[in-house]
C-alpha cells in the first residue's frame, strides 16, 4: 500500500507541472498584434449640385482624393477593415466602423467614426474620393497617407504619422504632418501661399522656374537646398534660405525639425 502511494505521488509531481505548462501555452496563445482581418468594400455617390468643398477626417488607412474637370458626381469608395484574433472576430466588429457623409448647400463631409478603445484589435479605413477639380480640398488624417491630386482650388492637409503627396495642386496649399515626409507640386496662384510644415521627416516642393513668391526654407538638423530655381538670395545656409523670386508677390515656407528640405524649380 505504502508503495502504492508513492508511485501516485511520483505521477502526480510528474504531470502535474506538465498541466500547468500545458495550461499556461494556452492562456499565453493570444495574438497581442492581431493581423486576421475582413474588410468590407463600399461606394457611395453625390451629386456635386452647388457644393464647393470636400473636407474629409480620417483616423488609420489611407486617403487619395482626385479631382476631375466638369465631374457631375462624387464618387467615394474604398474600404473598412478589421484586423482581430480570428477572421470571424474581425467580422463582428466591422460595423464598429462607420462612414459619417453629410451634405450642405457648399460643404461634402466625409468622417471615420470608430470606437475610442480598440479592444485589442486594429481599424483602419482607406479611401478614394473623386470630386470637381475645382473643389477646396481638407483633408486630416492621424495614421495613413494623404495623396491629392489634380486640384484648381485651395488644399489643406495635416497628418499625424504619414506621408503627404500633393500634386498638379493650382491654389493655396498648405500641409502639416508630425512624422513622415511631404512632397508636392505646386502651382501658387499671384499672392498666394505654399507652407509645407514637418518635425520627422523630408520635404520636397517643385515650383514653375516662373513662380514669383518670398521664399523661406528652414530645417533645425539636417540640410536645405535649391536647385534650377531662381532666387536672389537674403540668406543662404546649410539650414536656412531666404530670398525672393520673381517680383515676390507669394509666399513659399518650407520648414522641417529634422530632415533634408529641398525646392526645385521645373
Amino acid at each position: 500500500m505504502k508503495q502504492h502511494l508513492r508511485a501516485t505521488a511520483w505521477v502526480c509531481r510528474l504531470f502535474v507541472p506538465l498541466l500547468l505548462v500545458i495550461a499556461g501555452c494556452e492562456i499565453n496563445d493570444f495574438n497581442a498584434d492581431p493581423n486576421a482581418e475582413y474588410r468590407d468594400s463600399f461606394l457611395y455617390t453625390r451629386s456635386a449640385g452647388t457644393r464647393a468643398e470636400l473636407f474629409i477626417s480620417n483616423v488609420n488607412g489611407e486617403v487619395t482624393i482626385i479631382g476631375v474637370d466638369t465631374l457631375g458626381q462624387i464618387r467615394i469608395s474604398g474600404a473598412r477593415i478589421v484586423k482581430d484574433q480570428t477572421v470571424e472576430d474581425a467580422r463582428r466588429h466591422i460595423d464598429d466602423i462607420e462612414i459619417d457623409i453629410v451634405e450642405s448647400a457648399s460643404l461634402l463631409s466625409v468622417k471615420t467614426v470608430q470606437p475610442n478603445t480598440s479592444g485589442g484589435r486594429t481599424y483602419q479605413v482607406n479611401y478614394e474620393i473623386m470630386i470637381p477639380s475645382s473643389w477646396r480640398v481638407t483633408a486630416n488624417n492621424v495614421n495613413g497617407g494623404v495623396e491629392i491630386t489634380s486640384i484648381r482650388n485651395a488644399v489643406t492637409t495635416a497628418v499625424v504619422n504619414g506621408s503627404v503627396n500633393v500634386s498638379e495642386i493650382s491654389g493655396n496649399t498648405s500641409v502639416s504632418v508630425t512624422n513622415g515626409t511631404i512632397s508636392g507640386k505646386v502651382t501658387l496662384p499671384e499672392n498666394g501661399t505654399c507652407n509645407f510644415s514637418l518635425v520627422n521627416g523630408n520635404v520636397t516642393l517643385l515650383v514653375p522656374r516662373t513662380t514669383s513668391a518670398a521664399v523661406s526654407a528652414t530645417v533645425t538638423i539636417g540640410s536645405v537646398s535649391v536647385s534650377n530655381f531662381p532666387i536672389v538670395y537674403t540668406t543662404n545656409t546649410r539650414t536656412t534660405v531666404t530670398g525672393s523670386a520673381g517680383t515676390g508677390k507669394g509666399t513659399i515656407r518650407l520648414s522641417s525639425v529634422n530632415g533634408v528640405v529641398q525646392l526645385v524649380g521645373y
